[in-house]
């Protein structure tokens, strides 16, 4: 059953109008330079005043890295590819949720602010995105480094690994996905079913968003939408969803394309929630945050007992 806290918030998401911008493509148009704001892609003052915060410029863009003011207390270094249809800057949500994880983990963290549609499209936002994680996470082993995507950054997160692997570079050991949009031509027919249900996101101006990043590139191009790629080789992936979310037939099609490849996928569906919940302070949050830190804790299981046995 949702919580009351939960039932509270989509109230609140609904009365916002946060649906608004993903209405239609004139909506989405028209409230870009609020969703763009620079203000946006900087941390919160309450961010830097309780941990570390480096910044590198890549590409002429920032990647701002977390880490606890005290000394770190695990190896990990996460690379969060923030969501947001490709033309928002992250939201506050997206703050408190690396600074959750970095309380938790005692580890690194590193949010890339790529370049944003329709400005820009996926010839400059993917190429930024791998020069960010090249810079950063070289500085971790490769036993260490995560990659996070939500939304878009979904996308973002399987491009990035694929570019790895054809560049025989080291893995990501694990990818933990949030929400994922990885079929840009959304048309499914059960993102249509759920879209009246949905608080937050809108079929017709998402797809619009997938237009200006796909700029002219077929929208079932696998470097395009992963939704189409071959995940052979990649490594194990995390997936947390809610059922009143339009990109529910996304997160699925992750559980299907991994069991193609064999490679293993932890699907998680949340009845009754909504875009981006886990980043939220709704008891729902709290147990999916508990189940990716188990999911984390047990990758690194899994490759100290591999160490061992060789």
């Amino acid at each position: 059953m949702t919580s009351l806290p939960a039932r509270l918030l989509i109230g609140r998401i609904r009365a916002q109008r946060n649906k608004h911008f993903y209405a239609d493509p004139a909506a989405m148009r028209a409230g870009l330079a609020a969703h763009q704001d620079p203000d946006r892609s900087r941390p919160p003052r309450w961010l830097t005043r309780r941990y570390r915060v480096a910044v590198d410029e890549i590409d002429g863009h920032d990647c701002f890295t977390l880490s606890p003011k005290e000394k770190l207390r695990s190896r990990w270094h996460i690379f969060h590819l923030h969501g947001g249809g490709f033309v928002e800057a992250p939201e506050p949500h997206h703050w408190r949720f690396a600074a959750r994880i970095v309380d938790r983990l005692g580890c690194t963290y590193s949010l890339p602010m790529y370049p944003l549609a329709p400005e820009h499209d996926h010839r400059t936002i993917v190429p930024m995105v791998a020069d960010a994680y090249r810079t950063v996470m070289t500085r971790t082993h490769p036993t260490d480094r995560l990659v996070f995507g939500d939304s878009a950054g979904g996308t973002l997160a399987l491009t990035l690994v694929h570019l790895l692997q054809q560049a025989q570079e080291p893995l990501p050991v694990a990818l933990a996905l949030f929400s994922p949009w990885i079929d840009l031509a959304t048309d499914d027919p059960d993102s249509w079913r759920i879209d009246p249900t949905d608080p937050e996101l809108g079929v017709t101006g998402l797809r619009q968003a997938g237009r200006w990043y796909a700029a002219g590139r077929a929208l079932d191009d696998p470097g395009i939408s992963p939704a189409f790629a071959d995940l052979n080789g990649y490594p194990p992936l995390t997936v947390f969803i809610g059922t009143r979310d339009i990109l529910l037939p996304d997160a699925r099609r992750i559980k299907q394309l991994g069991d193609a490849a064999a490679v293993p996928v932890e699907l998680h569906e949340y009845p009754g929630m909504f875009h981006n919940w886990i980043m939220k302070a709704i008891l729902e949050a709290r147990t999916a945050t508990n189940e990716l830190l188990d999911f984390i804790h047990g990758i690194k299981e899994d490759h100290d007992d591999s160490s061992h046995d060789r």
